[in-house]
């Protein structure tokens, strides 16, 4: 009888050793209407299309009622066309952070639009050597951010401000062409509101 007992007891030590979590998972869900861009750890960088998700599997070590709770913390890096990161200790945008999973859990990243963007398209033979923008409304005019070096067939999209009813204004760009004497200037159509982009083809003259 003492023997069986013992072997029962053994048994079950023996499965809850084996009833153990191993790795956890980060799954990056996008909210915006524009690509994320995102990676774990130093590793490969994502597309995370519009309205999709991507998980990646972390190694966190095996969890078991003998380890306790196991988790790791992770470097992210994370940039969406219309969306950032917010630091609220700096209050500042910035595009790593620190994620700590847990083994055999799934951390959820909803990543809602907060941003606007401009994308600029070079289909010309020349490089763009300089996009200068401004943010304009009828008290002010101020420069808010500069794109450098578009080759030929290249594109760069910058995140910018968003406009609201409180605050509204219209984006002007300056784009610089090698061998150009003059910028091309050019007014935003329309306001540009959260989740949103103004997308410029800069074009050969033939096709303007």
């Amino acid at each position: 009888m003492k023997k069986l007992i013992y072997f029962v007891l053994l048994g079950s030590v023996l499965l809850l050793m084996s009833a153990c979590e191993s790795d956890g998972n980060f799954n990056v869900i996008n909210r915006t209407s524009y690509p994320i861009y995102t990676s774990v750890e130093g590793g490969n960088i994502v597309t995370v299309p519009a309205g999709e998700n991507h998980v990646f599997e972390v190694e966190t070590g095996k969890q078991s009622f003998l380890t306790g709770e196991v988790s790791k913390r992770v470097p992210v890096y994370l940039v969406g066309e219309t969306f950032s990161l917010h630091d609220k200790d700096l209050n500042e945008y910035v595009d790593n952070t620190i994620v700590t999973i847990k083994a055999g859990k799934t951390t959820n990243a909803y990543l809602a639009p907060n941003r606007a963007s401009i994308k600029i398209v070079n289909n010309r033979e020349e490089r763009i050597s300089r996009v200068q923008i401004s943010q304009v409304s009828p008290t002010t005019n101020i420069i808010v951010g500069t794109i450098e070096d578009i080759p030929a067939g290249a594109s760069h999209w910058k995140r910018v401000k968003y406009a609201t009813l409180q605050d509204n204004f219209i984006y002007r760009l300056e784009i610089w062409l090698d061998g150009v004497e003059y910028p091309v200037n050019l007014d935003a159509p329309a306001v540009l509101g959260k989740d949103e982009q103004w997308l410029v083809n800069v074009d050969p003259p033939e096709n303007r």
